[in-house]
């Protein structure tokens, strides 16, 4: 692989991503951070050197077909068969917990 151009990174680009990332950050933490973001963005920098010149862009990497079931008209349960499963039940309704008060 071609040689990597290092990206050297501010205090205060790293306090910016900070920001963007809803963190608190002091100039010490930042400092101690800075050494391992330079290497991250100077390997994601890389990737722009991958032989990509005959590849097509693809929405996935896998052929994926929907497997889909024919959409046929199918009859319903009866209303007691679907309420037998029910914990409790009233007037032919299903009877749940109060959420609201």
């Amino acid at each position: 692989m071609p040689n990597k151009v290092p990206v050297n990174l501010s205090i205060s680009d790293i306090q910016k991503l900070a920001r963007l990332a809803k963190l608190e950050l002091s100039d010490e933490q930042a400092g101690q951070l800075e050494p391992s973001l330079s290497s991250i963005v100077t390997w994601v920098g890389s990737l722009n050197q991958a032989p990509t010149a005959d590849v097509l862009p693809m929405a996935h990497p896998h052929d994926v077909a929907l497997r889909l079931r024919a959409d046929e008209p199918q009859a319903l349960p009866t209303r007691e068969a679907l309420l037998a499963n029910a914990p409790e039940q009233a007037e032919g309704l299903f009877l749940v917990p109060r959420v609201v008060e």
